[in-house]
């Protein structure tokens, strides 16, 4: 929920800033620079005034994304015991030297 927010939040402040950029009517660039003027900004005010809100949507990114927060099929976890049953068969057969 919290990158939702955060995204809104920054597509907000884009669209204002954005649309008063353009009504400023800067000439003939007026929409690269009410662009460019409304991403900084947004970046801007998203960075210092949502930190919290930023560093729990990066939170949220992050354990989505992560391999250990998916859950393992039946076949991936007897895959990996049958990994795990070798493994420990080699070290166990290997002499010390």
């Amino acid at each position: 929920m919290a990158v939702l927010k955060y995204s809104l939040l920054r597509l907000g402040v884009f669209a204002v800033v954005f649309f008063a950029c353009a009504q400023l009517r800067l000439g003939e660039f007026t929409l690269i620079f009410a662009l460019l003027i409304g991403l900084v900004v947004s970046w801007a005010v998203g960075y210092l005034f949502f930190n919290r809100l930023r560093l729990q949507a990066a939170e949220q990114l992050a354990n989505r994304v992560s391999s250990n927060s998916r859950k393992k099929s039946s076949a991936e976890a007897e895959d990996n015991a049958a990994e795990d049953e070798l493994a420990e068969k080699f070290h166990d057969d290997e002499p010390i030297r």
